[in-house]
């Protein structure tokens, strides 16, 4: 049946005159145009864990500020529980919720939020209840002997655990056992007794709490367990079996090192107590001048490499650029803008154009011009028009082309993937610009010898339209370096920069830097990651492509325990070394002076981290054995998601924290004591030698003596290690007991003793 044109218009329009007037289940046919908070918000010291006396309520209305109802309000809190998720406004347009608020005294907050409308947020700040219990920072705390301490907090609290400004008392019940010295809000308990247990009080108000104080017996006793070692022999004391290690002497007594070392992959901070029983402090420190001191000291006092600038770069490629990656792969992808055209490969003579800018990944561009000097098979040299007089000739340009053809390129690419060719020349650019002269400040000790800056492996706009890709606007597209010129009359920043320095260190900046362009190009375009690789971890490698980079240009290989007679024996080797290898060792010493706050996996870019990195990351491919480069290229060439540690666990050891002790064991005892196992060797370098030089005649790494009388105490962190040395007296058993903080060790805890002499 067919109805007339105007009756269907009639239905139709009294369809939609119902649909005004009453509305339907989702909500009015009026739109919502405003959502304002009626009452509710900012109630008067709130207790804790209890319902607001006030509901909130919140009203919407219409443009002409009608209230509407029937609309579907949603209500959310991340603190405490509301009486419900959702309501409907009234006929006044107001909706209401009670809200019992959460345990944590502090801000809270709610919100009430309708579809289209800018949300409405509640606040209160809720104040914690009454006293109902006191909290110990210990239930049960663990002394070492007579003179031992622990400062126990004692907390009134809430029946939520919200500290109360009230002070407590702490008593002994026994203070020829323990006596309690208090400061307000907890004591200084200290032994008085060994071998004895008792109880500490703590009131306040008509509130007790009471604690459990073990101070343990003199370690070694005759019932104890203990270990008999050969000289170069270790024994582990892993978690709660540090709680006491013994060691037996021979006739003629026995000198040991106590290697403390923590590890659990989240940066913490562990402090130890250490007594003994049965020792003497008589071992002497190992460090002794070296004979060598005087032939090769010039080799320790030339300038660093910024620390500073390096990371700061790696951070803010980090940060500004990782959101870009998603739009540059899918603009690859595409073949949008372009990644569509070829670069053809310039002339010499020819003028070009970059930005110079190492602050900014994006914005403010630093444009310097440049004249081709040389092209070789794989290089494209271009040097500053604006460069200082007196620098480099043709011809170095030329040697330094050829360096990156038949030294750096293939070194780099065999271990570490291809790079990438965004620009289609099938070169990579070497840009020897005054701008990196300028990223050093006048007269400090340290220098910036160039960079690679991974803004320029980005495309550089939105390209074609494709939806979702994002440019890097400054970024000069194409695969290149920044470098260090000479500057002999120090025209920038007052800082001389000879030829020959210049020269020395630019073939391993190019090694270095390139390392981290082939990592950064694979990650965005080959391999798929989401994000770059972690700073420790990307530094390590790029310095582990200087170390490959020493062993091809010196015709030497890995695994030869080279010392430093060695070295100096020969002028090539000295010169291969000097220009590749003795920037490694200077880093390495950084972190040798101070092993228990440093770390080889902590993701920075500090020195001592990143000299600590290298020599791990030598050390676990020596270990591991088979083929080095499908190691470095594992690690260079993580799948989705795996960086950093997990990177590590993946491609080197998944007992990357065992591997890590046993290094520190190595960096010890390498070449100083006999009778190691492998594990505990540095099988390519003979450290002690070379260490010894680049640190003006003096081995880095010192030893503590165990005090024999006293606690010792020792703070290492996540991947560090600590290194004590005691002597077991003739014909006994000695040793000593640990705990953290008045408690045992946790299990990432192993304590490493290894016997000396």
């Amino acid at each position: 049946m067919r109805f007339p044109g105007w009756l269907l218009l009639i239905g139709c329009c009294a369809v939609v005159s119902l649909t005004i007037a009453c509305g339907d289940s989702s909500g009015p046919g009026i739109a919502p145009a405003t959502i304002v908070l009626v009452s509710g918000d900012a109630q008067a010291t709130p207790e804790v864990g209890t319902k607001l006396p006030l509901p909130l309520t919140i009203r919407v209305a219409d443009a002409q500020g009608k209230g509407l109802s029937g609309v579907t309000v949603n209500w959310s809190t991340a603190s405490g529980t509301l009486s419900a998720s959702s309501s409907v406004t009234d006929d006044n347009g107001t909706a209401t919720v009670e809200w019992t608020l959460g345990n944590s005294a502090g801000s809270q907050s709610a919100r009430a939020s309708v579809v289209g409308l800018k949300s409405v947020t509640f606040s209160v700040i809720a104040v914690a209840g009454q006293l109902a219990q006191i909290i110990l920072s210990r239930d049960t705390v663990e002394l070492l002997g007579i003179g031992d301490s622990f400062r126990l907090t004692a907390r009134a609290a809430d029946r939520f655990g919200n500290f109360l400004p009230q002070a407590t008392d702490v008593e002994s019940n026994d203070t020829t056992i323990v006596t309690a010295d208090n400061f307000g809000s907890g004591a200084v308990l200290t032994a008085h007794a060994s071998d004895k247990t008792t109880t500490v009080r703590a009131t306040a108000g008509s509130i007790l709490k009471t604690g459990t104080v073990v101070v343990l017996p003199p370690p070694c006793g005759s019932a104890s367990q203990s270990s008999s070692l050969s000289v170069g022999q270790v024994v582990f004391f892993p978690g709660a079996t540090a709680s006491e290690f013994c060691v037996q002497g021979t006739a003629a007594g026995a000198e040991f090192t106590a290697i403390p070392y923590y590890s659990d992959f989240n940066g913490s901070l562990l402090r130890i107590s250490i007594s003994t029983g049965n020792t003497t402090t008589g071992v002497t420190s190992n460090r002794v001048i070296a004979p060598s001191f005087q032939r090769v000291a010039a080799t320790g006092l030339q300038l660093s490499q910024s620390e500073e600038f390096e990371l700061a770069l790696r951070e803010r490629s980090i940060a500004e650029l990782t959101p870009l990656i998603p739009g540059a792969r899918m603009a690859k992808q595409q073949g949008a803008g372009r990644f569509s055209m070829s670069v053809a490969v310039p002339a010499v003579g020819d003028m070009v154009r970059f930005n110079t800018n190492a602050n900014s990944a994006c914005s403010n561009p630093n444009m310097r011009d440049g004249r081709v000097v040389a092209i070789t098979n794989r290089a494209i040299v271009v040097a500053d028009t604006a460069n200082p007089a007196n620098g480099f000739t043709t011809a170095d340009f030329q040697s330094f082309g050829a360096a990156f053809d038949t030294l750096v390129f293939p070194v780099d690419s065999i271990n570490f993937g291809a790079p990438t060719d965004i620009d289609k020349n099938q070169h990579v650019i070497l840009f020897f610009t005054r701008a990196v002269n300028e990223l050093t400040p006048p007269n400090v000790g340290f220098y910036v010898g160039g960079f690679f800056f991974s803004r320029d492996l980005f495309p550089t706009t939105q390209s074609n339209g494709v939806s979702g890709v994002s440019g890097c606007a400054t970024s000069n597209f194409a695969e290149m370096f920044y470098l260090l010129v000479p500057d002999p009359d120090g025209v920038v920043n007052q800082n001389a920069r000879t030829i020959d320095f210049v020269k020395s260190v630019t073939v391993a900046t190019l090694a270095h830097e390139f390392q981290h362009l082939i990592n950064a190009s694979r990650h965005l375009y080959v391999n798929g990651s989401a994000a770059f690789e972690d700073t420790f971890l990307d530094e390590g490698l790029a310095h582990e492509a200087e170390e490959l980079a020493f062993y091809r240009s010196s015709g030497l290989t890995p695994r030869q325990n080279l010392s430093y007679q060695t070295i100096q024996a020969s002028p090539s080797i000295q010169v291969a070394f000097d220009n590749f290898g003795a920037a490694n060792f200077r880093r390495f010493r950084e972190y040798l002076t101070n092993p228990e706050n440093n770390s080889p996996y902590v993701n920075n870019g500090f020195i001592p981290t990143r000299g600590a990195i290298w020599s791990f990351l030598r050390y676990a491919a020596d270990r591991r054995g088979g083929s080095e480069s499908q190691m470095w290229f594992q690690l260079a060439n993580p799948p989705t998601g795996v960086h950093g540690i997990s990177n590590i666990t993946r491609a080197v050891t998944p007992d990357l924290a065992g591997w890590v002790r046993d290094w520190t064991i190595a960096n010890y005892a390498d070449d100083f004591v006999p009778g190691l196992p492998a594990v505990y060797t540095h099988l390519s370098w003979n450290i002690r030698s070379i260490v010894e030089v680049v640190n003006q005649g003096m081995w880095a790494l010192d030893t503590s003596p165990v005090d024999s009388t006293n606690i010792t105490s020792v703070s290492i962190g996540d991947g560090s290690a600590a290194y004590l040395r005691f002597g077991i007296r003739p014909g006994t058993v000695g040793g000593g007991r640990i705990i953290a903080r008045g408690s045992t060790v946790p299990p990432g805890f192993t304590l490493s003793v290894l016997r000396t002499k």
